[in-house]
């Protein structure tokens, strides 16, 4: 199942990089978890964390987690009802934002099965989450990736995959400065790993893949180069190094992207 900026597809670079060896053992944190496709194929840590920012998303993954093959069905009209009001029913509202919406994004518009049963590939990947083990293991919480802090995070394996700068917007509207301030200030006693196109200057590239993204319906698909940021503050860090040099004898980074600039300061002080 594939949404737009999901990582059903073309994630091998991530997924290398977090199930190196050297982080065995260690705790791990997703806080932009949408699908869990990343999650679902995470090994050999001692506890999973993920969150989201959208609630009704976490109210379909707890139900994935605890139900088998209950699923509800939604006609369009129903859609409508539940997208003015999701309050009304938020478990088949999350179904109508996400199982029945185009290209499984939130209230995208109504996809029935005329042509193709998205929805019911959409339920048979959820049945699929529901036996995997990691997700069952997993802690879902709902909340901004913020929730997570230098009080209460500390010695864990974080993977970010936040909304990307400057491309089509999400539900709400994502300040990627802030974010990249939260990367620095957690990077200090975590292990923090960040997918995107593009960077602050102060962020270095450890493995690159291109991948094939469809922007809208009926648009064409276009490749683009999808990297893997860590803070230089953790360059030298021995853990961070070995998984450095491993992922480039597979997944190199393209020297010219190795440091991409976004319009952001790397002098600026992080927020509290």
């Amino acid at each position: 199942m594939a949404y737009l900026g999901g990582k059903a597809t073309g994630s091998n670079h991530i997924i290398k990089i977090l199930n190196n060896k050297v982080f065995d053992g260690m705790s791990y944190i997703e806080p932009f978890c949408g699908y869990c496709h990343i999650l679902r194929r995470i090994k050999n840590k001692s506890s999973y964390t993920i969150s989201d920012s959208n609630d009704l998303l976490i109210v379909l993954l707890k139900h994935i987690q605890a139900s088998s093959n209950e699923h509800p069905s939604i006609d369009e009209e129903e859609y409508k009802k539940l997208r003015a009001n999701p309050k009304s029913d938020p478990l088949r509202a999350a179904y109508a934002a996400f199982t029945y919406s185009y290209n499984g994004k939130f209230f995208a518009g109504y996809v029935g099965s005329k042509e193709r049963d998205y929805p019911s590939e959409r339920k048979r990947y959820y049945e699929r989450l529901h036996n995997n083990e990691v997700f069952q293991e997993a802690t879902i919480k709902h909340g901004s990736y913020t929730i997570y802090n230098s009080q209460n995070t500390e010695g864990a394996l974080i993977y970010c995959d936040p909304p990307y700068e400057a491309t089509e917007s999400y539900r709400n509207e994502f300040d990627s400065e802030e974010f990249w301030n939260w990367v620095r200030k957690m990077s200090k006693k975590n292990i923090v790993f960040v997918s995107e196109y593009k960077a602050p200057v102060d962020f270095i590239c450890i493995g690159q893949q291109s991948k094939r993204q469809t922007v809208a319906a009926k648009a064409k698909t276009r490749r683009r180069l999808e990297s893997v940021y860590v803070h230089e503050s953790l360059a030298l860090h021995p853990s961070v190094l070995t998984a450095m040099e491993d992922s480039a004898k597979h997944y190199p980074c393209n020297r010219t992207l190795k440091r991409s600039r976004i319009s952001l300061s790397p002098n600026r002080t992080v927020k509290n």
